[in-house]
């Protein structure tokens, strides 16, 4: 099967649970909380025994959803 790259289109980057946890800065405990209870939070693909990744693209998109902190009043 021959490879065709798509034109406009981004590759598909994947992530580790460590990469996860440094573009979030949170804590291991803290992902898996919310993978327990968030059910807006993205959710890792399995890509064999052991191995999962998350798609960048929709952890970009949750951060990007994310309500701004105003620290000098009410949340938004």
């Amino acid at each position: 099967m021959e490879h065709i790259p798509l034109q406009g289109v981004a590759p598909l980057r994947l992530i580790t649970k460590m990469d996860l946890i440094e573009k979030l800065s949170w804590s291991e405990a803290s992902i898996d909380r919310r993978l327990r209870e968030d059910p807006g939070f993205p959710i890792p693909l399995r890509l064999g025994p052991g191995s999962i990744r998350w798609r960048l693209d929709e952890v970009e998109a949750f951060i990007r959803a994310l309500p701004r902190a105003d620290y000098f009043g009410a949340e938004e």
